[in-house]
């Protein structure tokens, strides 16, 4: 076969694909985000995340702002740093999308029994970055998988309006003075004492909450609690860990203290956190503290999540 009907038979494969798994006509807005995609045919708003998904594949594309510059992200996405977190680097390129220069990573990841493939966008937004992750089973047929690397170059600023802080989050907290709310990335509300996401030192008091970002058979409460509290970035050597069963919203959760060490500093710090199943997933509150300030700032993480409810939804 010569090279030229080579090229045009490829063409034609790939407009065939297209026509049977169209990308939307217009971009939709994402919740939450500046920002709008085109999700494919079947893909629809999440009420668990800022982006869209597919429950019948098993299949999702979220929308994270991040605070931190493009740059730094970039260098932590190495093959080693994906490693790290579980993920195998297949294939990455410089790529314009989000209004500019980005990098597209192709990484596979095993969750659950199942392996993942996931197209991941990285893009500068500032002084901040966007992280847009198209998530599906390795088992899902080419063509689904390639609406889904197409949607997530699709992203692009939207054209109008701007997000509320809190604009779709599927709950809220009573905030006070102590902690005032500084951002969000995607449905994780960050609260500290300045109220601003830039740099503080690490034994600043720091409060997150949010949803999990897809469903998890969790089995026994205490030792998934125990297990995620062993995840959290940023801190190690946790240990002295006291647990106790209690109710957030009329859910049945557990809350983790515990000391730990920051990574970077090796401060001593206190760790709060409770894990609150909610039947599509769960809820996570975690707090961190500098020793000195540990007690006061230990009563206001647990006022904080006391206060939780849930925004319920038709």
């Amino acid at each position: 076969m010569t090279q030229p009907s080579f090229r045009t038979a490829i063409l034609t494969l790939l407009a065939i694909a297209f026509l049977l798994h169209p990308a939307a006509a217009a971009p939709a807005p994402v919740p939450g985000t500046e920002f709008e995609l085109q999700p494919p045919k079947g893909f629809a708003p999440s009420q668990r995340f800022p982006g869209f998904e597919h429950p019948a594949q098993g299949a999702s594309i979220v929308v994270n702002e991040i605070p931190a510059g493009y740059a730094e992200l970039r260098a932590a996405f190495s093959r080693e740093g994906l490693a790290s977190r579980g993920m195998h680097l297949v294939d990455a390129k410089d790529v314009r999308a989000a209004g500019g220069q980005a990098y597209l990573m192709h990484v596979s990841q095993q969750a659950s029994g199942i392996e993942f493939l996931k197209w991941m966008l990285l893009a500068p937004r500032g002084d901040a970055s966007v992280l847009v992750v198209g998530t599906f089973p390795r088992t899902a047929p080419a063509a689904f998988g390639e609406t889904v690397r197409l949607a997530v170059l699709s992203t692009s600023l939207k054209t109008t309006g701007q997000p509320a802080t809190t604009a779709d989050f599927p709950f809220h907290v009573a905030t006070g003075p102590r902690l005032k709310v500084a951002g969000r990335t995607g449905h994780m509300l960050l609260l500290n004492r300045s109220g601003s996401m830039a740099r503080t030192p690490a034994d600043e008091p720091i409060y997150v909450v949010g949803p999990s970002l897809g469903k998890e058979a969790i089995g026994n409460l205490p030792r998934f609690a125990e297990q995620r509290a062993h995840q959290t970035a940023e801190i190690s050597g946790l240990r002295a860990i006291q647990g106790r069963s209690l109710e957030v919203d009329g859910l049945a959760a557990y809350e983790i203290v515990a000391e730990a060490s920051d990574l970077r500093s090796g401060l001593p710090l206190r760790f709060y956190q409770v894990i609150a199943p909610d039947g599509g997933g769960y809820f996570i509150f975690q707090g961190l503290v500098g020793g000195s300030i540990a007690t006061e700032y230990l009563a206001e993480f647990r006022r904080l999540t006391a206060s939780f409810q849930r925004n319920h939804r038709q």
